[in-house]
């Protein structure tokens, strides 16, 4: 009777590490077939990629910080860089160059941010002060 138990046994492990290895697999092929930008798309000024950053249609590019972000002893952020000054400049939206949407592309997929952005969006959100375990008078 064991005789019979133990291949079973080994066959189920195989199969189970097999489908594990199949499926992270899948999953891995999708998200190569998945962009988050798209050559030719026109974007607006501060377009927020997760796990990338902000898209600066001033100078066609993504940087980690948001267009004219200021920050206490290093100025204003445009174009990649601080300033002293912010960027007065009317924006309107551009479309990045071919490389650039490759880059996005390409970090997007190495920060993972499409499974990071699926786990934000289950998140439970309940406003200011919000607690499931709360008892009264906490």
């Amino acid at each position: 009777m064991d005789a019979f138990f133990l291949p079973v046994f080994v066959l189920l492990i195989v199969a189970g590490i097999s489908y594990g290895l199949w499926k992270e697999w899948r999953k891995s092929a999708l998200r190569e077939a998945t962009v988050v930008a798209k050559e030719g798309t026109e974007f607006p000024n501060n377009h927020h990629v997760l796990g990338v950053g902000y898209y600066h249609a001033t100078c066609g590019a993504w940087h980690p910080f948001p267009w004219n972000e200021f920050r206490e002893g290093s100025g204003y952020y445009w174009d990649g860089k601080w300033h002293p000054e912010p960027d007065k400049r009317t924006v309107l939206s551009s479309i990045p160059h071919p490389g650039e949407v490759a880059r996005v592309n390409k970090e997007w997929r190495l920060a993972d941010a499409h499974d990071a952005g699926e786990f934000w969006s289950d998140v439970e959100r309940g406003g200011f002060g919000y607690a499931l375990s709360r008892t009264k008078g906490s």
